[in-house]
């Protein structure tokens, strides 16, 4: 009986690692560190799209536009769709939020986040 449950907590266990992975996230905090090339910066919230309710999984889908000021570039206008988890506080205008993002390419790669050690 015990080895039944054990085998059913190692298989969630691996599936929500998985998942998690795709999602692109790490198991245990963190995101990106800089030895991928990422760098952090601060997003200034100017627009935000509806809100939209969670889907199965909690996750919500957040259209933002703002401004990423941080080392390396210049302030940049920033527009895109970033997936929030269920347990992610929902930006607001003004508010200023960590992000990561590639230099020379931040319209396109940033995200929220902060590097991992």
């Amino acid at each position: 009986m015990w080895i039944s449950v054990v085998f059913i907590l190692i298989v969630a266990t691996s599936l929500v690692a998985m998942l998690m992975q795709r999602r692109g996230r790490r198991m245990f905090g963190g995101g990106v560190d800089a030895a991928s090339g990422y760098v952090e910066g601060t997003l200034t919230v100017t627009g935000l799209g509806r809100q939209n309710e969670p889907d199965k999984n909690g996750s919500r889908y957040c259209t933002i536009s703002g401004t990423i000021i941080g080392p390396q570039i210049a302030p940049t206008e920033v527009y895109g769709t970033q997936v929030l988890g269920a347990d992610d506080v929902a930006p607001t205008v003004g508010a200023s939020m960590p992000v990561v993002y590639r230099p020379g390419k931040v319209d396109s790669t940033w995200r929220f986040g902060v590097l991992g050690d």
